[in-house]
Formats: structure tokens, C-alpha cells, sequence
């Protein structure tokens, strides 16, 4: 006999779930255990019943707390000496105001140096429309959300702003399955994991979506690598840093809890390093607003223009120091001296300048394939991930009518698996048909609470993203935001995942 338990107090409608303390104790002395057998069809059936009319005691879900720190495997602060950061969106957490400026720079280029219509210029940027993780095909413009084994999840795919029905995936897309190397990327199917790229990206789809409608029939590729060559133009010419610079207030505030954080890393004896691929004039005037002058104290060793992940992988790159004047010294580097600033390298060489063990590092970064994998994988270097998206996401699910309806999916997927061992019972058959139309419109309820059309970042319905499972793989630590490290003890305290049950195992 399998025993189904299941917590739940009797109430008649959802907004019970936001009765006030008093009464949610009230609930909780209410509670009672129900054990449902499955011997039968019909025990199923008033399960199904029971689950239909009541709803989790608001106490009985605790609210998860964003500013955790999560984890993937277990890593003891004792163990790390040396703590490093990348700067863009790790050390440096830019404003929404930074993503419109991108899309309104790469359509003004569009229009200025590659002539395309100078009505682009009324697009506006959305922020909620894509998000890290989702997959494109640059073929024909298609937006997607792919699972941790490249299976098309069929509600997330667009052309362009537009939803496509089954029939037309299965036609572009058979089997709805991606190929693609193990970095996530091909020549065709790519994947957004910096966050760079989403300006870049809704850019693309809305100069797209904007040209077909006026029957100027574009070329998604073609589209896609003039938006490209206008992003790389932005950044080697050195236009998009100049104008932070010059407003750097719009895009940057001061932190005084990464100050704080910072401080006490020291204190504890803890070495600190700043590795970036952004050049040194443009760190140097972002770290100034965030922390101050005298940010430099705080760090160990400054390397800028890294160029990650070559940095890792390219063992005959050596460092150079920066000049005064911001230029690259011609003299070998020996050592790394207080003070000074370093550009380009190798990984080789920062564990012989410096006398590091790799395996006492731990590196924060954003993206994971350019910060993290490499370092994880090949260097022994211990990895955090900075993944601002885990707020909102977070904060939805804290919410009593995320609750309410994963509630009902979670026992509507228990309802379906039980009863499917009665088939091929007609009855079973009906049950199972009528459940599966159940969990259908409990999942387009999910779908409605997200602000994006391509819903959680890290789950598809049943399964984690491709981009979780990439995470879940180069970063042992994520969090939303650097600052959040500052809540656990940099000596001693063991970040341990919970032990999550097998398919096989006993649960």
C-alpha cells in the first residue's frame, strides 16, 4: 500500500491566504494529517476532490528570503583565503536605466550608420519581455525556453512578439528538441546568459517584428549581425563607457553595505582580487561613486582587460602594468605591487605571482560561461554566481496565489502518476485525460503571475532550465546580490545544499 500524506486546513477561497497572524494560527491548530491509500480509483478520485476544496495553511508555507545565499555544493568559508569579483553587475549593480540606454544606442546606430528606417527611432525598450536563459535561433528570429536536456518547452516560443501555436514548432522544430554543444551554442541556436545581451537581443526582435510588419520582408540573420557589428562598435570605441562615465550617477549608487562587506572580508584575513575584462578607466570611475577614493585599499590585486574566459585557457598571455597615463608598461611583470593596476595575463601567472593555491579561491562573477566555467572545471577555483533575476523570482513565489497554484499542480501530478498504474481501466483512462486538462490550465494560471512570457528563469514545468543546470554546474554558491555574503560568518560558516531525493530514492 502507498500512503499519500498531505497537509492542508479547510477554507473557501484563496484570499484565506492572506488572513492576518491571528488567524493563521488559528489554521495551524486546524491542522490534520490525511493518509490516502491507492488502492482504488475512487481514493484518487476523492483526493482530487479534497485538494480541489481546500488550500496550504498561509503558515504552513514559509516565505523564502531573497537575499539568501543558495547553494549547489557544499563549500566551507574556512577553506577560502582569497576572495575575487568581477566588476560588471558583480561589483557593480547597474540600474534598469543601463538596458534602455543599450537599445536606444544600438537602434540610433542602426539608423545613423547602417540606414536602416529612421522610424525605429519610436521602438521602445521592454525590460519584462526576455531574460537570461532563453534561447534564439538567429535562422528565423525564434525566442524559446529550453529545458536541462534541450526539450523546446512549447508555451515559451515566439516569432519575435508573437506566440506560436504547436503545430508550427513541430514543423520548424521536430521532436521539439535543440542540438547544440555543450556550451549551450551553435551557429544557429544561441542562448542569452549576459545580461548585456538583453537589450541587444529585444533590439533585434523588434527591429524584426517592425520590418516584417511593413512588408520590407528583412533577413534575421542579416538583421541580427548588423545589430551585432553596432553592439561591438558601441563597446570597442568606447561609446557606451564614456557615456556612463559622464552619468555615471543614472546607472551606478553608492553602496555602503559592499563597503561594509568588503571591511569585514579584510578583518577576517581574507585576500581580495578584482578580475574584469572592463578597462581600468572605466572601473576606476564606477568604484569611485559606489565605494569612494579610496576603494583601491581594499583589494589585494586589480587585473582589467582580462579578457575571460582566454584568461584561463591562454597560458602565453602575460601581464602588463598600467601606467599613469592609463597605458600598458612595456617591462616584464615580477611581482604584483601594492597599488599598481594590471591588464591581461594568464591564469598560470596569478597563481605564481601572487603564491596562490587555487583551491582556496572563490570567484564571483555573473556570467557563467565567460566567469565561472572555466575556473570551476579546469582551475580548482571555487565559484559564486550573481544572478540578479533570483529576486523577482523569489518574491513571486511568495506570493498566495503562486502558493495556491503550485499547490494544485503538485498534487495533480501526484493524482496523474497513481492513477495511470490502473490502466489501460477505462476509468483510469477518463481520470487521467481529465487531470492532465487540470494541470494544463493550473500551468497557464503560473504563466499569467510571471512578468515575462518566458516565466521562471530556472524551471520549466516538471524540469530545471537549460541555464539551471549550466548554474547548478560552474557556480557551488548563487545569490542575487554580492552584498548577501555579508549574512554568513567568512571563517567558519559550510554553505550545505539540502539533499535532494533521487528518482529511485525512497520519498
Amino acid at each position: 500500500m502507498i500512503l499519500r500524506r498531505a497537509w492542508c486546513c479547510s477554507v473557501g477561497r484563496l484570499a484565506s491566504l492572506t488572513r492576518s497572524k491571528n488567524s493563521a494560527q488559528k489554521c495551524n491548530r486546524a491542522h490534520h494529517e490525511r493518509l490516502f491509500s491507492t488502492d482504488s480509483i475512487n481514493d484518487l478520485v476523492a483526493h482530487h476532490k479534497i485538494i480541489r476544496s481546500t488550500v496550504p495553511c498561509p503558515s504552513s508555507v514559509p516565505a523564502l528570503d531573497p537575499s539568501r545565499v543558495f547553494t549547489n555544493s557544499e563549500l566551507r568559508l574556512t577553506d577560502i583565503e582569497i576572495i575575487g569579483f568581477d566588476y560588471d553587475y558583480t561589483l557593480a549593480p547597474y540600474t534598469q536605466a543601463l538596458e534602455d540606454t543599450i537599445f536606444n544606442m544600438i537602434i540610433e546606430g542602426l539608423v545613423s550608420s547602417r540606414h536602416y528606417p529612421s522610424s525605429l527611432s519610436e521602438l521602445k525598450y521592454d525590460p519584462n519581455f526576455l531574460s537570461r536563459g532563453v534561447h534564439f535561433d538567429i535562422l528565423t528570429g525564434t525566442f524559446m525556453k529550453v529545458d536541462a536536456y534541450n526539450r523546446i518547452q512549447s508555451e515559451s516560443v515566439h516569432q519575435c512578439f508573437r506566440q506560436l501555436p504547436e503545430e508550427e514548432i513541430l514543423r520548424r522544430y521536430p521532436g521539439k528538441r535543440l542540438f547544440f554543444s555543450v556550451h549551450g551554442d551553435s551557429k544557429r541556436f544561441r542562448q542569452i546568459v549576459d545580461i548585456f545581451q538583453i537589450p541587444e537581443l529585444y533590439a533585434w526582435c523588434s527591429v524584426l517584428n517592425y520590418l516584417q510588419s511593413t512588408q520590407n520582408s528583412p533577413h534575421p540573420v542579416l538583421v541580427y549581425e548588423d545589430i551585432k557589428n553596432v553592439t561591438t562598435e558601441l563597446h570597442v570605441q568606447g561609446t557606451l563607457h564614456s557615456h556612463i562615465m559622464a552619468n555615471i550617477g543614472s546607472y551606478l549608487e553608492p553602496n555602503n553595505r559592499l563597503v561594509d562587506m568588503l571591511e569585514m572580508l579584510r578583518r577576517e584575513k581574507k585576500q581580495l582580487f578584482i578580475l574584469t575584462n572592463s578597462p581600468y578607466e572605466f572601473v576606476n570611475v564606477g568604484m569611485k561613486h559606489i565605494m569612494g577614493p579610496d576603494w583601491r585599499k581594499l583589494f589585494d590585486v586589480v587585473v582589467c582587460l582580462s579578457k575571460k574566459p582566454k584568461f584561463f585557457e591562454d597560458k602565453y598571455r602575460v601581464f602588463r602594468r598600467l601606467t599613469s597615463h592609463n597605458t600598458p608598461a612595456y617591462g616584464e611583470v615580477k611581482e604584483f605591487r601594492e597599488g599598481e593596476v594590471y591588464c591581461e595575463g594568464n591564469v598560470r601567472d596569478l597563481h605564481r605571482l601572487t603564491g596562490w593555491d587555487p583551491c582556496n579561491i572563490l570567484y564571483f562573477g555573473d556570467q557563467m560561461y565567460a566567469d565561472l566555467a572555466e575556473p570551476v572545471l579546469n582551475q580548482g577555483w571555487h565559484t559564486g554566481a550573481i544572478i540578479r533575476e533570483l529576486e523577482d523570482e523569489i518574491g513571486l513565489q511568495n506570493t498566495p496565489e503562486y502558493q495556491l497554484n503550485m499547490h494544485l499542480l503538485k498534487e495533480l501530478n501526484y493524482l496523474i502518476r497513481e492513477v495511470q498504474r490502473f490502466l489501460p481501466d477505462p476509468t483510469a483512462v477518463h481520470y487521467t485525460e481529465q487531470w492532465c486538462i487540470e494541470r494544463k490550465q493550473v500551468r497557464a494560471e503560473l504563466r499569467t503571475l510571471h512578468k515575462s512570457p518566458f516565466c521562471s528563469t530556472f524551471r520549466t514545468h516538471l524540469m530545471p532550465t537549460h541555464f539551471y543546470r549550466r548554474l547548478s554546474r560552474f557556480a557551488e554558491i548563487y545569490t542575487s546580490d554580492l552584498t548577501n555574503l555579508a549574512q554568513y560568518n567568512p571563517s567558519h560558516y559550510r554553505f550545505t545544499p539540502n539533499r535532494s531525493d533521487l528518482p529511485h530514492e525512497i520519498h
